[in-house]
């Protein structure tokens, strides 16, 4: 099929290949009926082709013959048996356009399937449901296919993509996560990219077309939550300029100490009580302790994940009576701090006075 189906062949015979040859330098030597002109502008997710069509034809296009300009998108990527491999169209309807009249029209195709942004292409080109067309070489009024009155290639002037990145980091990563954006246009063209976050990091923030630029995050930077940075590409005239929408989400890893309080009630004569404390979380974390108050005495002072330390006190640093103390469980990312309250009753006489409770009686008159 050759010009919308201008030109078509059925069947595959052995003559097929010079047959369809002989279609495209038919289609080549024929003289285009219809000017265009055309810009794209792509941004990783859709391309916008904005069009001027003038219809040399002498056929009115319209609703009624399905006149239309249509945008397409397609990609140099081996796939099966062609090397093209189709990423999007859509297409504008032409309500009417009388010969030697011109109009404007604007297609925005959703694109997909993207390998690399800048092996993309993009054509424009317009066409209508013919009355009588040509299948092969005898006239066949009814069967109703198209005529193409011209495509073109339109090279983008400059285009960044894509157009979002977004990050995932757990507080308990070591690597950050690395995305890319594309950087094309004309041959000879330069750019330039800031961005308004310290803490996204690019591998270069100038360079020529085509160029891919490796961002990151820098874990130390981010807040707990979502953060958002823009990354803004200029290309060197100014005229062009592209943003690059950021989104890096912080999210704490699990970490809890079981349990988070501890009650100590003995004397001078008593043995000196333990107890013993488990810290939970996930792998690639570790702890360390500290402690508010110097009576208070911990072993061992670090460890890992799902490993167990003991607190107890030092008597000789009590004072008789009630007291209390913390003990604080860090991660070694600086994320958490957990605190285990310890309360102590310590009596150095050697008795521990009992708990009194009054019972007042009930008196019903």
């Amino acid at each position: 099929m050759v010009d919308s189906a201008r030109l078509f062949l059925t069947g595959a015979g052995s003559g097929i290949i010079n047959d369809y040859r002989a279609m495209i330098e038919n289609s080549q030597a024929r003289p285009p009926l219809a000017e265009l002109s055309a810009t794209v502008s792509n941004n990783g997710t859709s391309v916008t082709f904005n069009v001027t069509v003038t219809n040399n034809s002498t056929v009115t296009l319209s609703s009624a013959n399905k006149a239309a300009v249509h945008g397409i998108v397609y990609e140099d990527y081996k796939q099966s048996k062609t090397n093209f491999a189709g990423r999007g169209s859509a297409k504008a309807d032409i309500t009417s356009l009388a010969p030697g009249a011109s109009a404007d029209f604007t297609i925005t195709v959703p694109i997909s399937g993207v390998k690399d942004p800048a092996k993309l292409n993009y054509v424009a080109l317009v066409d209508y449901k013919a009355v009588g067309t040509k299948n092969n070489i005898e006239e066949d009024p009814t069967n109703g296919l198209y005529d193409q009155l011209n495509a073109i290639r339109i090279e983008p002037p400059f285009f960044v993509s894509p157009s979002s990145l977004e990050f995932n980091v757990k507080s308990t990563d070591i690597d950050m996560p690395e995305l890319e954006f594309t950087v094309g246009g004309d041959a000879g063209q330069t750019w330039t990219a800031s961005v308004d976050q310290d803490f996204v990091t690019m591998s270069s923030d100038t360079g020529s077309v085509p160029e891919t630029v490796l961002v990151s995050v820098d874990k130390s930077k981010l807040e707990v939550g979502v953060n958002e940075a823009t990354i803004t590409v200029t290309d060197s005239t100014g005229e062009y300029t592209a943003d690059i929408a950021v989104t890096a989400t912080l999210t704490l890893s699990e970490f809890s100490v079981v349990p988070n309080s501890v009650t100590f009630k003995f004397t001078s004569d008593d043995p000196v009580p333990s107890k013993s404390i488990i810290v939970k979380g996930d792998s690639g974390q570790t702890w360390e302790l500290s402690a508010n108050e110097d009576w208070l005495i911990f072993s061992p002072d670090s460890g890992e994940m799902g490993k167990t330390f003991t607190i107890t006190v030092d008597p000789s640093k009590l004072k008789d009576g009630y007291q209390e103390g913390i003990v604080t469980v860090s991660d070694n990312f600086g994320y958490h701090n957990k605190e285990i309250k310890v309360k102590v009753t310590y009596t150095s006489g050697g008795t521990v006075e009992p708990d009194i409770h009054l019972y007042l009686p009930y008196i019903v008159k």
